[in-house]
């Protein structure tokens, strides 16, 4: 009976361990913050890597012995040679394409370490990722002192991601550290993401609960998500600011991407946000800038079941303390997309937990 016990016991302690991680911002060449990365350590002898979260793609990958592309020039790379955890003998190709991004990987399995922010460790043993091969990223300038990409895209769905292409058997096989996990119960099904803006305040990432130190868990509110691909999209109804309005009939979409510093809106909503606002374009940063003492409206969305409210210190950046313009942090597609994507100045206000088995996002105010 005392064994049952403890084997009970540390069986709910491995299938409910809960880690929270620290991020660090990331900067453009301006310092201006364009997104949020971790360290991992891949390998023994081990190698430590800082990799951007990427919401929109979902593969975890550095750079390899093969460092063609500018953006490996001076940094840390992984070659299997030097790792004596490393189990793949012959290495399959792996891609992934979202948009004009595109990256064509060798798939790899070795050890992933992470070290948590209580000095846990999280040991993703035999984890799967990729080394780079080919990169078409226009923007990877703007992302400085990373080593690669941790994606997070697609935890709601089994099937293979949308835009990952690979050889047999690589398509049967798990791409994603964190997806491998959640299906082995090393963790529960949840992971969040809380973004103080704040310089004084950490943002984290908790995998397998939700953070009730940087979020306002008592006003979470749900939203299913629509389409299973990789994005995390839902249904909205409406968004608003000041008397301007943009709706459409039918299913409209939104989606959340940390690695965006703006929120991107269709182009005739966006004009009539940047005239209200006289809002004038920067020729040397093709930014909008607008009068920083000017008042401003929050930015509002309706969804079927809930609203969300984004203040204007999130979308109205003031880079330097002497600054008469500001940034205004919007911008639109291009085309005649009628999406939305929230970019930071949403996930500075909300945090977002992901609960992929129940296919469904939350959001709850960011503390």
């Amino acid at each position: 009976m005392k064994l049952t016990v403890i084997f009970c016991t540390l069986l709910v302690t491995q299938l409910f361990a809960e880690y929270q991680i620290d991020l660090y911002p990331v900067h453009d060449k301006l310092k201006h913050r364009t997104g949020y990365a971790l360290n991992v350590i891949i390998g023994k002898p081990g190698k430590e890597f800082r990799v951007l979260l990427d919401t929109l793609t979902s593969l975890l990958w550095v750079p390899g012995t093969n460092r063609i592309h500018p953006f490996c020039y001076n940094k840390q790379f992984y070659s299997k040679f030097d790792s004596t955890s490393c189990s793949t003998v012959f290495a399959d190709s792996l891609a992934q394409c979202y948009g004009i991004r595109a990256v064509n990987l060798w798939s790899w399995n070795d050890d992933i370490l992470i070290h948590a922010s209580d000095g846990k460790s999280i040991n993703l043993l035999n984890s799967p990722f990729g080394t780079l091969c080919f990169l078409n990223w226009p923007e990877w300038e703007n992302y400085q002192e990373i080593d690669g990409i941790f994606g997070l895209s697609a935890l709601h769905t089994d099937r293979l991601s949308e835009g990952v292409f690979g050889f047999f058997p690589i398509l049967n096989k798990d791409v994603n550290p964190l997806k491998m996990m959640i299906r082995m119960n090393e963790f529960p099904p949840l992971i969040t993401i809380a973004l103080p803006q704040d310089s004084d305040k950490t943002a984290t990432l908790t995998l397998g609960g939700r953070n009730n130190k940087s979020c306002d868990l008592s006003n979470e509110k749900h939203e299913p998500l629509y389409f299973l691909g990789n994005r995390y999209n839902f249904q909205f109804l409406a968004a608003k600011m000041g008397n301007r309005e943009f709706f459409k009939l039918g299913v409209t979409l939104m989606y959340p991407n940390i690695m965006d510093p703006y929120i991107t809106v269709p182009i005739e909503f966006m004009k009539q946000i940047t005239y209200d606002l006289g809002a004038q374009i920067d020729v040397r940063t093709a930014k909008y800038l607008v009068d920083c003492k000017q008042s401003f409206k929050p930015f509002e969305i309706f969804t079927v079941e809930n609203k969300y409210i984004v203040e204007p210190k999130h979308f109205i950046i003031k880079h330097n303390p002497d600054d008469t313009k500001c940034e205004l942090a919007f911008k639109s597609f291009d085309g005649f997309e009628q999406e939305i994507m929230l970019g930071l100045p949403f996930l500075h206000q909300y945090c977002m937990t992901l609960e992929p088995r129940e296919i469904r996002v939350n959001f709850s105010p960011v503390i």
